[in-house]
Formats: C-alpha cells, structure tokens, sequence
C-alpha cells in the first residue's frame, strides 16, 4: 500500500481535516470542497483510484484495515457471496477525537468520507455505500455498481 504512514499517530489530523473542509466551505462554497476532495480521491490517492477502476479492492480495503486499526477504532470487514465487502465501524477513533476534543461539526466528517469514497469509485465498477448507524458508528459497502 502506497499510502502508509509509520510515525506517531496524530489524531488531530482529523481536527485539521475538518477545519481545512469547513474552511473550504465558508469561504469558496461546498462546490470548492467537493472539487478539493475529488481531487483528492483521484490524484493523492492515484494509485487506489487506478487499482479500483481496474476492478482490485485490495489496497481500499488494506487502506481500512490499517488505518482504523492504527488509530484504535472499533471495526470490522466482512466479504459476502455477491463480492460486496461491508466495513462497520462500531467506534469512530475521528468522531470519537473530536467529540473528545469539544470540537463541533465532526458529522461533517462523514459527509467528507462520502465524497472521498465517490472519488476512490469514480469510473470504476465500484460504489461505496455509507450509512450512519450511530454518533460514533457506520456502515460503508464497497459494491459492484448497479
């Protein structure tokens, strides 16, 4: 996987990522946020973008695994019959910082994910599906498209 970082985990990332988002939003408009996280989606992460319009969901899915499992969230990865391999976070670790932090408007977070998640999918044979199941809880579905 390209995109590994090794160093200490730093949680205010997920501060940062949300101030750089609402920034984007308040001053540019939700347009220049969603141009920003395409972008994103489709040229920082290049390499899981291209794996994924290939049909390979390898890396998305190491991606998950290691990130969440770095940061101490509560998760699970399941693949079914049909190739749809459902995420469920039980315990955001970036809602849970936030929240812990009194930093407000950490759902915006979730809508952030959303856009990114298109961008990974973008013309390729996948969607993600995310439903927010609790405060702190998702469930996001990798799935052939329809």
């Amino acid at each position: 996987m390209r995109y590994v970082c090794k160093g200490e985990v730093h949680k205010d990332f997920h501060a940062s990522f949300l101030d750089g988002v609402n920034y984007l939003i308040d001053e540019y408009g939700e347009g220049a946020a969603l141009e920003v996280l395409e972008r994103t989606g489709t040229e920082v992460y290049r390499q899981m973008h291209r794996k994924l319009v290939a049909g390979d969901t390898s890396e998305l899915l190491e991606y998950w695994r290691y990130y969440l499992g770095r940061e101490g969230g509560k998760f699970s990865l399941e693949e079914s019959k049909d190739g749809t391999v459902t995420l469920t976070v039980s315990d955001c670790p970036a809602l849970r910082h936030l929240e812990k932090r009194g930093i407000p408007g950490g759902k915006r977070t979730c809508w952030a994910t959303r856009i990114l998640n298109d961008a990974f999918c973008k013309d390729s044979p996948y969607e993600i599906v995310l439903e927010e199941t609790g405060d702190f809880s998702c469930r996001q579905a990798l799935r052939k498209k329809t």
